[in-house]
């Protein structure tokens, strides 16, 4: 078996520096020949690593690729080494495979701005960061990856620094996934001390030397990690702003890779979460209330990429359920699928905000149907998939997470599965719902965008659109055109795969238990699948696909003719429009207090105690100066006076003292 995984490294990030360096002096044609190449070679050497794997034995395929020794001090050894195995090999075919279609895409989204270079550039980078996340050998490389890619994210994000918006969201994710790097950090210290390495096969292999408690808290301070990565409860909230990066960004980051760094880290340190119950069970809870929560959320947005952010939200959950309850292959099969279905449905949201020129408000949508038919087509497919309709790829991937949580629960008799398995299921008809609200929204009806272009010229109208945070021009419905060629393209083959890639997943809801060929691929790295009872199965499979028709149906009964918006004072409406007011909140409770302290300790520290201390010594020495130049008179008769009275004082010194 061959190991190519330095040349996926090195490839983006040769692409990144040519174009960071040159990339101003470059045509266009030279910038997407170096950015297309470096991704669609790594791309081509990963699928070479694929096919090399598949050629030997499920035992043997481990490949660990030693460069060399980073560090070497006393006990601490850590080399820079690159793993390839079954799940690292899955990580590179979705990293480098949807990169390369979201890079062809961006070269016709990104072809006006001024900024294209370093777009690309920015790119490359997110790949070979992310490269070297899934195929770091131990811990601190891991952290190395899982730091760049944050910081690929933050220029990412912010990539339209001009405008105020996309620089607060950068920050606020920057942040955000610093506190996942700091339990990350700890987590590595922790491991470190207890197994004295930090490459994973020497950690696992030792797994359960450590006790209990400490073993809890390197899971818990690993998932504090993913939980800030993968945007779950309680650290969500930078992934919806996210959104005011381009949607080429929102689709390769949000949906398709970074996000998913989370899921893979758990289903990497597997052995460790499998000795700690308890840390499981928090996975799976938080998994599961981040899926209903940011699901309710979806039901009421008016952006479409806001809806998107928060059902790559929810979908994640589902992936840590899945975890949660040992299914780790569930877990990397729903990833798998998700990068195709929401990686289309985002690139298919940027396709219609190009037509509309940049315009994102549902309200302003509609009828686009006969206007843009290939994203209406390749949108349905993806709609479909996420909501769990047979035989969509989604479908496969969400039956196989619900049936695992159904089976855990039964051969355990714990309710608490039973409740998850019922938040899955209530979760999958809420998701049917929102996502046809927003294709009817979109799709259905007659096109509302009108009344903009009717009043172009209205200035208090492009203010409030400004207040709003929409940057979307005024497009006649009869000026509204198809994305070009390089775009639909890889929204064809995101299609293609939202159909038929879930027939790499589980069959054994229809009595084929053993033709699993990802899980079985995947069960060196990741463990063995607990196969649930075909009853269960039935039962699982049978009622989420009829809570995903009732919730497509609904949306047909209420959006079908077109989305008609009415503010509705309803109060469960006003809380999911507002987001349940989590940012109102913590702008109250932790934001301004914070703020407030930080002012009052910079007016008292810097103010009062730095600056006014130093003018007080300044003063007092001052003074002292003052009052001693006085004596200096430069008359002999004032100095002959001082020093007899000096004379005088030690006299009457030595005299008192007898």
């Amino acid at each position: 078996m061959i190991n190519l995984s330095l040349w996926v490294l090195l490839l983006p990030l040769l692409g990144f520096i040519i174009l960071g360096l040159l990339g101003r002096i470059m045509p266009r044609g030279g910038i997407l020949t170096v950015a297309w190449g470096a991704c669609g070679l790594a791309f081509l050497l990963s699928v070479t690593n694929f096919f090399s794997m598949l050629g030997t034995s499920p035992a043997a395929r481990v490949n660990d690729l030693a460069i060399y020794n980073w560090v070497v001090s006393g006990s601490l050894q850590v080399q820079f080494g690159l793993l390839l195995d079954p799940l690292s090999a899955t990580m590179l075919l979705v990293v480098t495979g949807v990169g390369l279609l979201i890079h062809i895409y961006s070269a016709g989204y990104m072809e006006d701005d001024p900024g294209f270079w370093r777009f690309f550039a920015y790119l490359n980078f997110f790949i070979f960061a992310m490269v070297l996340l899934v195929t770091a050998d131990n811990f601190l490389f891991l952290l190395v990856g899982w730091a760049m890619v944050g910081l690929a994210s933050f220029l990412l994000i912010g990539f339209w620094y001009e405008r105020r918006a996309p620089v607060a969201a950068a920050r606020k994710a920057f942040v955000i996934n610093v506190i996942g790097d700091f339990g990350l950090m700890l987590a590595i210290f922790l491991i470190f001390q207890n197994y004295g390495s930090l490459a994973y096969q020497d950690v696992f292999s030792k797994a359960s030397v450590a006790a209990s408690g400490t073993l809890i808290a390197i899971c818990l301070l690993l998932f504090v990690a993913c939980a800030a990565k993968s945007a779950q409860l309680p650290l969500y909230m930078w992934l919806p702003d996210a959104m005011e990066g381009p949607t080429p960004v929102s689709a390769l980051i949000h949906a398709a890779t970074m996000v998913t760094a989370g899921v893979y880290l758990v289903a990497r340190a597997h052995p460790l979460f499998d000795l700690s119950p308890v840390s499981l069970n928090v996975v799976a809870w938080i998994g599961g209330i981040t899926a209903l929560f940011a699901a309710t959320i979806a039901l009421a947005q008016l952006d479409i990429k806001r809806v998107l952010a928060y059902s790559t939200i929810s979908q994640l959950g589902y992936m840590f359920m899945s975890e949660g309850v040992h299914n780790y292959t569930g877990g990397i099969f729903h990833l798998t699928t998700h990068a195709y279905f929401k990686a289309l449905l985002f690139l298919g949201a940027g396709a219609v905000i190009h037509a509309l020129a940049g315009e994102q408000d549902m309200r302003r949508m509609g009828g686009l149907r006969s206007r843009l038919p290939i994203t209406f087509w390749t949108f349905l497919v993806a709609a479909l998939a996420i909501s769990g309709i047979p035989p969509f790829a989604g479908f496969w991937s969400k039956d196989d997470i619900l049936g695992s949580l159904l089976a855990q629960a039964s051969s355990t008799g714990d309710v608490s599965y039973y409740v998850l398995w019922a938040i899955g299921l209530l979760t999958a008809g809420l998701t049917a719902f929102y996502m046809f609200r927003l294709f009817f929204g979109i799709f259905n009806g007659t096109y509302r965008g009108e009344a903009a272009v009717a009043h172009e010229d209205d200035g208090l109208e492009v203010e409030e659109e400004e207040a709003s945070g929409h940057h979307g021009g005024k497009v006649g419905y009869y000026d509204i055109q198809e994305v070009p060629a390089v775009m639909s393209t890889p929204l064809i083959i995101l299609g293609i795969l939202s159909v038929i890639g879930g027939f790499v997943g589980s069959f054994a809801l229809i009595g084929l238990p053993h033709w699993q060929p990802l899980a079985n691929f995947l069960a060196p790295a990741v463990g063995e699948v607990h196969e649930a009872s075909l009853a269960l199965e039935w039962t699982s499979t049978g009622i989420s696909i009829v809570l995903a028709v009732l919730g497509i149906l609904f949306a047909w009964m209420r959006y079908g003719k077109g989305f008609a918006y009415k503010e509705s004072k309803n109060p469960f409406y006003q809380l999911v429009l507002n987001k349940y007011y989590v940012d109102e909140i913590l702008t109250v409770v932790l934001i301004k207090p914070v703020l407030a302290f930080g002012r009052a300790a910079t007016r008292f520290l810097e103010g009062d105690a730095l600056d006014g201390g130093s003018r007080g010594i300044a003063w007092v020495l001052r003074g002292t100066s003052t009052g001693l130049r006085k004596l200096q008179t430069g008359y002999m008769r004032n100095y002959a006076l001082a020093i007899l009275f000096g004379v005088v004082l030690i006299v009457v010194y030595y005299a008192v003292r007898g």
